[in-house]
């Protein structure tokens, strides 16, 4: 009788040898499949939104990263096309997955949307958006620490080729409240299309690509990461087209301030302080707007603009770009112009407000050529270019005023010699344009 009820046991044991036995051989020779079947998912979720109404920065960068994840075996897809940006953006759908390996792990994807009633007749349904990521448990740290900011690295890059430059403008809501409105920047002025002097052109590169390049610099000695610059000169010599040429090389948006749409230095502070990080801040004129704050503020009516709280300085502005204030953001770019250097307060040329003071002159013969190229195709030499080259030394004439002679006839030599006209004009005529704060092409300011 103990022998029989030994049977049993004898046997649990053998089966317990064969199984240990199975799984030895298994693993020696299927030892990738047999980890990966062993080992216990992991699955991280990553909502649209954290807390009441913060959205989550990673749920955005996997809108962009993900799209390149699509599979090509994918037979729905939402596409939409918005009126400002003018391009088509993907959307996915509920339930959608997406394949991706990282440092040969292997890692799954699934978008998900939920969709709650609500009972109450006045309240609408309830969205959630999230992502699912599903790996082996054992990657746990490499994905978390390794993995996911690998995916922050690629959004950013992405972002950066897809982006569109925007150009800002504030608009009124009503006598209280004001807001940014933008709108694709669809300027098309490059540095390789500005009629600037050419070592002017090379000295702004240069200066913008080294501070892009030194966030480091700046909070080692403890200075805003901003960068500002003056542009100064007649009318019509490219101020302007210099902004957007800027905007576009850095990919940087636009934010055009007018000063005299604003009521009060806090008003200020606020539209400033909504301004993004990358962006420049432009304010065209600046002796016109300065010009109107004095007005205003020392005129007639002054007192009942200070009873009403509506009182904008020129103190205001200048406090954001280089007191306590100018810290809010980073990689920033002021940008005033004027017509009018020496009308100038001493107080927006002193050191440390504008970096760099940069005279836009008047078209010089390496300007012209630039023209010639983008309106005419000439990117050699022509017969007519020595004779303008001479005119140009002594006359005082604008780019603006070059190009629109180059637009009067798609004949090359039919333009140059209505150009040649108007410099012969020009020259006799001399020019009315004068400031005193004009002496040199480009300050710097250390």
């Amino acid at each position: 009788m103990d022998s029989l009820k030994s049977i049993p046991a004898l046997i649990s044991k053998w089966l317990s040898a064969c199984v240990s036995m199975v799984v030895s051989l298994l693993l020696l020779a299927f030892p990738g499949f047999l980890k990966r079947w062993l080992s216990d998912p992991m699955i991280l979720q990553i909502e649209e939104y954290h807390g009441m109404s913060s959205r989550n920065q990673l749920f955005g960068a996997l809108e962009l990263y993900l799209q390149n994840k699509i599979s090509p075996s994918t037979r729905l897809l939402k596409i939409a096309q918005t009126r400002k940006d003018g391009i088509f953006s993907t959307h996915f759908s509920d339930r959608q997955e997406f394949e991706d390996v990282y440092e040969d792990i292997q890692l799954k994807w699934k978008f998900n949307i939920i969709s709650k009633e609500s009972n109450h007749p006045s309240l609408s349904s309830k969205r959630k958006q999230y992502f699912e990521l599903i790996f082996d448990l054992e990657h746990q740290e490499k994905v978390m620490n390794s993995y996911l900011p690998h995916v922050l690295e690629r959004f950013k890059a992405m972002k950066e080729e897809r982006k569109l430059v925007k150009l800002h403008t504030l608009a009124r809501l009503d006598p209280f409240k004001i807001k940014w409105d933008a709108i694709n920047l669809e300027h098309p002025a490059t540095f390789e299309t500005l009629a600037m002097d050419l070592e002017l052109k090379t000295a702004v590169l240069e200066d913008l690509e080294k501070f892009v390049k030194r966030k480091e610099f700046y909070q080692k000695v403890g200075r805003a990461w901003k960068r500002g610059y003056l542009l100064y000169g007649p009318p019509g010599t490219g101020k302007s087209s210099l902004v957007a040429a800027i905007a576009n090389y850095l990919k940087f948006d636009i934010y055009d301030l007018q000063l005299t749409h604003l009521k009060s230095d806090m008003e200020l502070r606020k539209a400033l302080i909504a301004t993004t990080n990358k962006s420049i801040l432009v304010i065209e004129d600046i002796d016109c707007s300065q010009a109107e704050l004095q007005d205003r503020n020392y005129g007639k009516g002054s007192k009942k603009n200070e009873s009403e709280g509506q009182q904008i300085t020129l103190s205001g502005l200048l406090n954001f770009t280089d007191g306590l204030w100018s810290s809010c953001g980073e990689e920033r770019i002021f940008i005033f112009t004027t017509n009018h250097k020496s009308k100038l307060d001493p107080a927006l040329l002193r050191s440390g407000r504008m970096d760099m003071h940069i005279h836009m002159s008047y078209c010089s013969y390496e300007g012209f050529k630039t023209l010639a190229s983008n309106y005419l195709g000439i990117c050699g030499h022509h017969p007519l270019f020595e004779k303008i080259e001479s005119l140009l030394k002594n006359t005082k004439v604008t780019p603006a005023q070059v190009a629109e002679a180059l637009m009067k006839s798609e004949d090359a030599e039919v333009a140059l010699q209505g150009l040649i006209t108007l410099l012969k004009e020009k020259r006799y005529k001399g020019d009315e344009y004068r400031d005193e704060g004009a002496e040199e092409h480009l300050t710097y300011f250390i």
